[in-house]
């Protein structure tokens, strides 16, 4: 009796992964949500990003090339119904890199990992989820109020012209 309401909750798990997976993957960067395609996302968590406020609709990994390690990608819808995406990373600027590297050290989220270009006084950090890298963004702020802290999210894919 328990092994067949376990194997009825695992399957109702998998098929409501699989739902939300496909679910998510009609969305694309850029599309305007209708009111009730927002609706269908309610219970979706929300990250606030100062006066801003972000509906989290998915996160995974996207696949670079061919045998290319991917990296962590997170679909945010904004207050105006707007799809976007976000890499997780912090882009810090305006400020030395060594006084990023010093700050990061007492972050309690570690960054997955962490580019500085020291020459440009610019350092993007990326972090495993849209959650700590906007945990980080707060942080980062307090501790290098000189620099300028984001989390980028693009709206629009580039197009070749």
């Amino acid at each position: 009796m328990i092994n067949a309401t376990l194997m009825k909750t695992v399957a109702l798990a998998a098929l409501l992964s699989m739902a939300s997976a496909c679910q998510a993957a009609d969305l694309t960067v850029g599309k305007h949500l209708s009111t009730q395609e927002l609706a269908q996302y309610a219970s979706a968590p929300t990250v606030q990003i100062e006066s801003q406020s972000f509906k989290v609709l998915s996160s995974g990994t996207r696949t670079k090339a061919a045998g290319a390690t991917g990296s962590a990608v997170t679909q945010v819808v904004n207050e105006r119904g707007v799809v976007g995406e976000s890499r997780n990373e912090v882009v810090v600027s305006q400020v030395s890199v060594d006084s990023v590297r010093q700050a990061v050290s007492s972050l309690p989220a570690t960054p997955v990992s962490a580019e500085y270009y020291g020459h440009l006084n610019i350092s993007t950090l990326r972090f495993a989820s849209f959650q700590e890298a906007v945990n980080a963004r707060a942080q980062l702020r307090k501790a290098l109020p000189q620099a300028r802290v984001d989390v980028p999210i693009q709206y629009a894919k580039p197009v070749a012209r």
